[in-house]
C-alpha cells in the first residue's frame, strides 16, 4: 500500500495541476532564500522564514482539502486553504513550543554538567527532536482529513504513526530517496552549468580547499552563477514539495481508513455526552 501511495501521488500531480501550487510557491521562496540575503543582507533572513511559516499552513490546507473533497479546482484549493489554516497552524505552534521546552529542559542539566558532558549529550538531544518530528509529522493531514482540534491532531498523528510504524518508515525512506535523487541531479546540473567558473577549484590543493569559504564561492561564480544556483535550487524545491504533499495526502488517505465517528447522544438540554 505504501508503493500504491507513491503511484497515487504521481497520478494526482499528473491529473490535477492545482496541486503544483505548493511546489511553485516553495520554489519562489527558495529563490528568495538565496537571492535576498546576497543582495539585501542577513537582515531579511528571519522575515523570509516567518513568511514561509505563515504561508505553509494555507498551502497544506489547500492540497489536503482538495484531495479530501476530490474537487481539484482553484476555488476549492483557496477555500480549503482558508478553512483549515488555523487547524494546521495552531498544532504546529504547539509542537514548536514543545520542541523549545524540550531543548530548554535538557539544556539545564547539560549546562550544570559542563561542556564535556554537553558535547556527549548532543546526540541524545538530536534524537529527542527527531522523535518529536517523527511522531507528529502527520498532524496536518489529521487536522484536515479528520477535522480534529489542536491537541487531538497531535495525538492522532502519534497514534497513526504507531499503528503504521513499518509503512511510515518506508514513507520516510521514499522521501529521503526522492530528495537525494533530486539533489544529486541538481548538483550535476549546477556543476555542468558553472563548470568554467568552478575550474579554479580543481587547481587548489587539499589545504587550500579547506580554507574556501561560502563568500569565496559566491565571488567565484559571480552574479550569473548566483541566479543559476537559485533557479536550480528552486526546481528541486518545486518538484520535491509538490511530491511530498501529494504523497503525504495519498499515504494518509490509504492508511488512516474512514474517519472515526464519536458515539454518544444529546440530553434534553442539547448537551453532548460521549459513550
Amino acid at each position: 500500500m505504501t508503493l500504491e501511495s507513491v503511484t497515487g501521488a504521481a497520478s494526482l500531480l499528473r491529473r490535477h495541476p492545482v496541486l503544483w501550487s505548493v511546489g511553485l510557491v516553495m520554489g519562489a521562496l527558495a529563490v528568495l532564500d538565496l537571492i535576498v540575503p546576497v543582495y539585501g543582507g542577513a537582515f531579511y533572513t528571519e522575515p523570509l522564514a516567518l513568511l514561509q511559516a505563515l504561508v505553509m499552513p494555507f498551502l497544506a490546507g489547500g492540497v489536503y482539502g482538495t484531495v479530501r473533497a476530490e474537487t481539484f479546482s482553484a476555488g476549492e484549493f483557496l477555500r480549503s486553504g482558508k478553512t483549515y489554516y488555523f487547524r494546521i497552524l495552531l498544532p504546529a505552534l504547539v509542537i514548536l513550543f514543545g520542541v523549545i521546552l524540550t531543548v530548554f529542559l535538557l539544556a539545564i542539566p547539560l549546562a550544570l554538567l559542563g561542556a564535556g558532558a554537553a558535547a556527549g549529550m548532543t546526540p541524545l538531544l538530536f534524537g529527542v527532536l527527531v522523535s518529536i518530528a517523527f511522531f507528529t509529522f502527520f498532524y496536518d493531514t489529521v487536522a484536515v482529513f479528520e477535522e480534529t482540534n489542536v491537541f487531538e491532531s497531535i495525538r492522532r498523528s502519534i497514534e497513526f504513526v504507531m499503528n503504521n510504524l513499518g509503512s511510515v518508515l518506508v514513507f520516510y525512506l521514499v522521501n529521503i530517496v526522492v530528495f537525494a535523487v533530486l539533489g544529486f541531479a541538481a548538483l550535476f546540473a549546477w556543476t555542468a552549468l558553472l563548470v568554467d567558473r568552478l575550474e579554479p577549484l580543481t587547481r587548489m590543493t587539499s589545504a587550500e580547499l579547506q580554507t574556501v569559504m561560502p563568500e569565496d564561492i559566491l565571488a567565484l561564480i559571480g552574479t550569473e552563477g548566483i541566479w543559476i544556483s537559485a533557479v536550480v535550487y528552486a526546481v528541486v524545491m518545486v518538484l520535491f514539495s509538490a511530491f511530498l504533499y501529494a504523497y503525504k495526502a495519498s499515504f494518509f488517505k490509504n492508511h488512516a481508513g474512514a474517519p472515526r465517528v464519536e458515539q454518544g447522544e444529546y440530553d434534553e438540554k442539547g448537551r453532548w455526552y460521549k459513550y
